[in-house]
Order: structure tokens, then C-alpha cells, then sequence
């Protein structure tokens, strides 16, 4: 049995199915390493908050502080959040702009050629006939 990319017939349908897939998968994997990237730099920063607010709490003398400092020091994590999901909406957006982009490639509907000898007598014989 003949592959589908060796027909004459197939061919232009099985290369624009491919090159839609083909598009997709690069849309999904740029927008994985973009979601990558930022959870890393999300990851950087908050481990560099936390050894800065550790710092901060360290160096309290005075017990009743604390509070004061905690809240000093929890300040920058709470902003690398903020701006991480503004970030994260921008990648979701721009991932489902990408995917669209590639959904809307022009497609070509799969219709079979026809046998111009043939006269409108003529029938195909279906894929299974039932008893």
C-alpha cells in the first residue's frame, strides 16, 4: 500500500497538514521556553529575596522589629509576583496569538481526485459493503 505522501493526489493536502503541525509544535515549544525562562527568573529572584530578607531578619536586635522588617523584606518578593503574573498573562496571550496564527494557516480541503474517464454511471466501490 502506497504511502499517502507518494500519491499524486494526497500530496499537496499531506504537506499543508504537515506544515500546519509543524507550525504548531514551534508555537508550543517557543512559548514553553519562554514559560521557562520566566519561572527561572521568577526562581532567581525570590531566592535572592529570601537571602536578603534572612539577612534583614539576622540583623534585627530589636525583637519588636521584626514585624516591621518581615514586611521591609517581603516587599521586593511581593513585587517579582506582581510583575511574574503580568509577565505570565503577556506569555499565555502571546502563546495563544501564536497558536491561532498557526490554526489560521490557509488550509486546503482534502477532496479526492476524480477519474475524468469515468461517466457519471460510474461508482466507487465503498471501503466495506455490509452483508
Amino acid at each position: 500500500m502506497p504511502s499517502y505522501s507518494n500519491r499524486p493526489s494526497m500530496r499537496s493536502p499531506f504537506e499543508t497538514q504537515v506544515h500546519f503541525l509543524t507550525e504548531l509544535a514551534r508555537a508550543g515549544v517557543d512559548a514553553l521556553r519562554r514559560l521557562s525562562e520566566l519561572n527561572l527568573q521568577l526562581a532567581r529572584q525570590l531566592n535572592d529575596d529570601a537571602i536578603n530578607a534572612t539577612r534583614a531578619l539576622v540583623s534585627c536586635n530589636d525583637p519588636f522589629q521584626l514585624a516591621a522588617v518581615t514586611a521591609r523584606a517581603a516587599e521586593p518578593a511581593l513585587d517579582h509576583l506582581r510583575s511574574y503574573q503580568r509577565q505570565l498573562g503577556d506569555v499565555l496571550s502571546g502563546g495563544r496569538l501564536d497558536l491561532a496564527r498557526g490554526a489560521g494557516a490557509p488550509q486546503v480541503q482534502f477532496r479526492p481526485a476524480t477519474d475524468s474517464a469515468a461517466g457519471p454511471d460510474s461508482q466507487q466501490a465503498p471501503h466495506h459493503q455490509p452483508e
